[in-house]
């Protein structure tokens, strides 16, 4: 009534290949085991299976809802960090009371080189009016040089810059920290000193130099800054000032837009600027 009968692996098969045996055995022990369970012939097992099956599937639901919550989780913090950089945004005149992108905004929307808040904060402020273009393009370098310089125990810059570099340098120092400020009363966590100290004066003098005409050895004996260093630099400074030229002819002040250019006219020359190094 059952069928044929099942065929032995051992004994029928002649399988002697030792790890099918131990894998034989190993079976012919569970099964012993799950015999002689106490459950194996109970009335009750197939209730405790429904049981255990639910229960696994409580726990499956369990997983999924410690994930989703843990995402919540981090949505809050992303969505706190957003009402905070909105606050920010708001303070510092970059969009209005009702969220909508003013001037301000448009202008940081132009600049991905650097700190957008910043740059806009000196445009705005009229730090770069009274420069001269080589003095823009010194100055800019601050925003682009990441090394951090060392300072004094009253916060000046161990490096050496000239009166006419000192004070453009200490108005973005008082602009920066200002957007600190603003930033930390946002309820957002930053340290406002070392928010200003990483934008670094230490190639000033060297950009600066350069736009004046300076040869690129010369430069380079002004500093111990690598020199691929200073080209990586140099060019970065080159692409900030060209998106800050785009920003004032979308507001329409060409006396800004020409600065920049002209910054760019004596930057952009010599080796820095060579297609390759190789050639």
């Amino acid at each position: 009534p059952d069928g044929l009968p099942l065929l032995d692996p051992v004994e029928d098969m002649k399988i002697k290949d030792e790890g099918f045996l131990r894998i034989v055995q190993k079976q012919q022990v569970l099964e012993k085991r799950l015999a002689e369970h106490t459950l194996h012939k109970s009335e009750e097992l197939a209730d405790l299976l429904q049981k255990y099956n639910a229960r696994q599937a409580l726990e499956v639901r369990a997983n999924v809802l410690r994930g989703e919550i843990k995402n919540a989780r981090q949505d809050i913090v992303l969505m706190s960090k957003l009402k905070a950089m909105k606050r920010v945004l708001r303070r510092l005149g970059h969009t209005t009371a009702d969220n909508v992108i003013d001037i301000k905004g448009r202008v940081a929307c132009e600049v991905s080189t650097c700190d957008e808040l910043l740059v806009t904060e000196l445009m705005f402020n009229g730090v770069f009016n009274d420069l001269e273009p080589e003095q823009v393009a010194a100055l800019c370098s601050c925003l682009v040089y990441t090394e951090r310089a060392r300072n004094s125990s009253d916060g000046a810059p161990q490096v050496r810059l000239a009166d006419g570099l000192m004070q453009p340098f200490r108005q973005l120092q008082n602009a920066a920290r200002r957007i600190g400020e603003v930033i930390r009363d946002s309820k957002d966590a930053i340290d406002v000193e070392e928010y200003v100290q990483q934008f670094s004066p230490g190639m000033m003098e060297l950009v600066y130099a350069w736009c004046k005409g300076a040869k690129f050895a010369d430069v380079c004996k002004m500093t111990e800054i690598f020199e691929g260093s200073v080209i990586r630099c140099m060019r970065r400074l080159e692409e900030l000032l060209r998106q800050l030229a785009s920003a004032s002819k979308g507001i329409g002040n060409t006396e800004l837009e020409s600065k920049f250019a002209e910054g760019i006219k004596k930057m952009h020359r010599d080796i820095v600027f060579h297609a390759s190094l190789y050639l």
